[in-house]
């Protein structure tokens, strides 16, 4: 399957060369959208956003997270293998949704 592109961003922002919008690939920023946004975010798709930092501060719920990542991102057309979820010490919470496009 081809790359998937759009317009590029960096860092939530979007990246302008020579005065024009640029296009990059775009799986990786989806995925990191899609785990950022919380359910209704977008009125084209209620259902899809997992919510991540409602996960923030919650020990025990690393499971449930990597539940929703997982129905997420399958319904988008990705395949998931095992999201790694990992809290921390100091409670920072890294994600590794382990997703690819077929």
């Amino acid at each position: 399957m081809a790359n998937s592109l759009d317009i590029a961003l960096y860092q939530n922002d979007l990246q302008v060369r020579d005065g024009d919008l640029t296009i990059g690939e775009s799986d990786e920023q989806h995925v990191a959208d899609t785990i950022n946004a919380f359910p209704g975010w977008w009125k084209e798709y209620p259902a899809d956003g997992v919510g991540v930092f409602a996960y923030l501060n919650s020990a025990g719920q690393e499971q449930a997270l990597s539940r929703a990542i997982k129905l997420n991102l399958t319904s988008d057309g990705y395949i998931v293998n095992n999201p790694s979820i990992v809290t921390d010490a100091d409670g920072i919470l890294t994600v590794n949704p382990n997703a690819s496009r077929p």
